[in-house]
């Protein structure tokens, strides 16, 4: 007995998730073209508002992806070159966290730093460009470097050799070896960080400082809850889609992007050929850049008020619903994700790899769209009928479920792909049902992939400050903003603990996740 047809589970989940997206975006269009607003229907180029957010929106994200490219360029080719060295592991692991930091958290390590009583006092000039510049780069360069690293492992070892027998210079072996490794994935990588600062919405409320360093997230944010001008909340959200869908379209044009490395690169063979000194430093400085926040942060929380804000009811009480949020977003990804994914993978085991991969960047599509476009259709669809903010918990939830499901299908779909490949025919033989199925062959092989997908969902749910800063209110508080609430208020000890907390919390659930749906795998994918 073989298998005939695919899991028709996935075709529901896909037309769901379909139908959660482009439900918030025609309720934007409709509602652009039903109100006759001026404000809405102003073209952009006749609105000096518009115009100035735009284009602040598009510089800033370009300087940051330019600074965190160029300086991730140089730290990934001292790391590759330099081979083994003391602490490499927790080296990788430290620039692994931008995956489940939350993006306030950074704001606060950087505030620690660069604040008016910080280590490096900028004083006022940190609220504007500078501080959102300051912020990408310490968030944004450890992830680039993560994803440039493996591009060096890729050159085969020989090739190496070869060159300094044919006595390359350093010029020449960048030339012919590591450009011709890096040209094919450093425009993809590029483009994701540019998206990444082009979407960043914690970094520029807490760091910009005023009205001229407001992209369009924070405009649409601030057309919703202050301004209470949805005509423009819509404007600003349809141009931020249509930003988001050009640099998605142009990332497609290049085909290759390097996977998130959760494991721990090996080193690179090549040891010789350049500068231990210079390596060394600019590794030294990389270390002492990223982690200096993380290390100010918690001296301030050390001399903030710990025992007052522990005692805070408030704390516990945002801290119970982060940790609701995270885990639903979490459960509802991960069951999206494993019914869609259990579709496409049984159309590659008939041989329908085209359809199988539509499937999945079908389930992906979320991707190229940012959460807070669709909390504003949810929120200007609702508002007419319904308390929008009586759903605060349930919409914040699915929202950052949808924004999880591209790394479950990025993460557990490989895994589920190859099982499928192995066993389906022999399952199929001995008759199991889907749940003998399940229980014997599919879940001992599989939970470490699930325990992955469900920490990171979580981590980064829990981190959430768009969409809860969307809905939530002062009885509907989560952690993240709840720091951004005191950080507001330059409660900077206050927010010091918090932080401190918050992050801790997010790791120690990222911990058990992984650790307990995870266990212990025999296989490794």
């Amino acid at each position: 007995m073989h298998l005939t047809r695919p899991t028709r589970t996935g075709y529901w989940v896909l037309a769901i998730l379909v139908l959660a997206v482009l439900t918030p975006l025609l309720g934007l269009l409709a509602q652009t073209s039903i109100t006759g607003d001026n404000s809405a229907n102003l073209p952009f180029w006749q609105s000096s508002y518009i115009q100035r957010v735009i284009f602040f929106s598009l510089w800033q994200a370009l300087l940051s992806a330019c600074l965190s490219i160029i300086l991730a360029l140089l730290v990934a080719r001292a790391l590759a070159h330099y081979g083994e060295f003391p602490f490499r592991g927790l080296l990788l692991r430290l620039f692994g966290l931008p995956l489940v930091v939350p993006s306030i958290v950074a704001v606060m390590g950087v505030v620690s730093v660069y604040g008016s009583n910080g280590w490096i006092p900028l004083g006022r000039s940190l609220y504007g460009l500078n501080g959102i510049l300051l912020a990408h780069v310490f968030f944004n360069m450890p992830l680039a470097v993560r994803l440039l690293l493996p591009v060096w492992q890729s050159i085969p070892t020989h090739h190496w050799q070869m060159s300094e027998q044919l006595g390359f210079t350093r010029w020449q072996q960048w030339r012919h070896l590591e450009w011709q490794a890096l040209r094919e994935s450093l425009p993809g990588v590029s483009l994701l960080i540019f998206m990444l600062c082009l979407t960043s919405f914690a970094v520029v409320l807490t760091l910009g400082g005023g009205p001229k360093s407001t992209t369009l997230e924070v405009a649409i944010y601030q057309s919703l809850r202050f301004d209470f001008d949805p005509p423009r909340a819509v404007a600003l959200a349809l141009l931020q889609l249509g930003l988001c869908l050009l640099v998605a379209w142009a990332s497609s044009l290049f085909h290759k992007l390097p996977d998130v490395e959760i494991t721990l690169p090996n080193a690179q063979t090549n040891t010789q050929s350049t500068n231990r000194v210079l390596n060394s430093m600019i590794i030294l400085v990389a270390v002492i850049f990223v982690s200096m926040p993380l290390v100010a942060m918690l001296i301030d929380s050390i001399n903030g008020s710990i025992i007052d804000v522990i005692k805070q009811p408030k704390l516990w009480l945002s801290a119970s619903l982060t940790l609701l949020i995270g885990l639903g977003a979490s459960s509802l990804a991960v069951i999206a994700g494993w019914l869609l994914l259990d579709t496409s993978s049984d159309l590659a085991v008939l041989g329908r790899k085209r359809k199988a991969s539509l499937i999945e960047m079908l389930g992906s599509i979320v991707y190229v769209v940012p959460p807070l476009v669709i909390g504003t259709g949810l929120f200007v669809l609702m508002a007419p009928h319904l308390n929008v903010f009586d759903w605060a918990i349930p919409v914040v939830i699915v929202i950052n479920a949808m924004m999880g499901l591209p790394f479950v299908i990025r993460t557990l779909g490989p895994a589920m792909r190859q099982n499928k490949m192995r066993y389906q025919n022999l399952c199929a033989s001995l008759a199991l049902t889907k749940w003998q199925r399940f229980k014997t062959v599919e879940w001992p092989l599989l939970r470490k992939p699930v325990g992955l997908s469900s920490a990171l969902v979580a981590a980064m749910a829990m981190g959430d400050l768009g969409v809860i800063a969307l809905f939530g209110t002062p009885e509907i508080t989560t952690l993240p903003l709840m720091l951004y609430h005191q950080l507001s208020a330059y409660l900077i000890p206050n927010a010091a603990v918090t932080a401190v907390f918050l992050l801790t919390f997010c790791l120690l659930i990222f911990w058990l996740l992984e650790k307990f749906i995870g266990g212990k795998s025999n296989v490794e994918y």
